[in-house]
């Protein structure tokens, strides 16, 4: 299986493989030891809620367990990234999608930097990427720190094109770098319950306590976080409680619920995937609504 080779110097290993090697040929592995070495590169993607993530391939007595505690997760988590793990064997070679945290991305040399205990971070340009979107708003970096690690002397850049954005340790993600745990949704919600407060500081908070419906036999698949209500603002975010779980999920009001489809008693209709994040079984259930206004 092939892999990069480090190369020691400041000018980016990531421009030569772009050049010489085709990505799909750089595997991060390690070894039969260690999940990482210094012959590994990690190229990063992006996930579904716009995570930072790469892929490990198996190597020989790489296990699932010591897989997900070497990069700081639990095999559950795991599983939220590659479902179709779940309930299978692994083998040499498997694909594993890996979330990295910003602050496993070494972006700058300091005095402590030990360039034998890292491997390099790449990144593959893709359509609509800009030298800008790349260092300020994606790794937030400097133009300029970006262009002198890649040997650029232009900001033009080309589909396909390597870019090394930083470093990794060799030793791995520890679990305190990691902010949030369990499926990255929760990310986007707790992205969605700051900007709830923030209108809560320069609005009235209304309380509604009541039934919540969703579409049970339309559960499978889809992550958006929405809800039917009728009379918080279209498009404001809303908290919603379910007591019984101690849960809060906060959605965006997309629309109004017809008065001739549900009672009076009926507060508010979720999507499928946040009645499953406030730990819904039925089709209706109790919830506590928070909106502003």
């Amino acid at each position: 299986m092939k892999r990069a080779v480090l190369i020691s110097c400041f000018v980016c290993i990531c421009s030569f493989l772009s050049a010489n090697v085709a990505n799909d040929s750089i595997k991060t592995t390690g070894d039969s030891i260690h999940y990482l070495t210094q012959l590994d590169t990690v190229f990063l993607s992006f996930a579904a809620y716009q995570e930072k993530v790469f892929y490990h391939y198996i190597a020989p007595k790489q296990t699932l367990f010591s897989l997900a505690r070497f990069y700081g997760l639990n095999v559950d988590e795991l599983y939220y990234y590659n479902p179709s793990l779940k309930g299978n064997s692994i083998s040499i070679g498997t694909e594993i999608k890996i979330p990295i945290p910003n602050k496993s991305i070494i972006r700058f040399k300091t005095e402590t930097f030990d360039e034998t205990r890292l491997v390099p971070i790449c990144y593959t340009i893709k359509k609509g990427d800009t030298m800008f979107s790349i260092a300020k708003k994606t790794f937030k970096m400097p133009i300029d720190t970006v262009m002198v690690r890649n040997n650029l002397t232009s900001f033009t850049l080309s589909l396909g094109q390597v870019l090394q954005v930083g470093w990794m340790s060799i030793d791995g993600i520890p679990e305190t770098n990691r902010k949030f745990r369990g499926h990255p949704i929760w990310k986007k919600n707790d992205s969605m319950r700051r900007k709830y407060n923030q209108h809560r500081e320069v609005k009235k908070e209304h309380v509604q306590r009541g039934v919540a419906f969703w579409q049970k036999q339309n559960s499978k698949g889809g992550t958006k976080l929405y809800a039917l209500h009728r009379t918080a603002p279209l498009n404001s975010i809303i908290a919603v409680t379910n007591p019984m779980k101690k849960r809060t999920v906060y959605v965006k009001v997309i629309g109004r619920m017809p008065e001739s489809v549900y009672g009076d008693n009926v507060k508010v209709v979720v999507s499928s995937t946040a009645a499953k994040m406030l730990g819904a079984k039925d089709a209706k259930f109790y919830v506590q609504v928070r909106y502003t206004k």
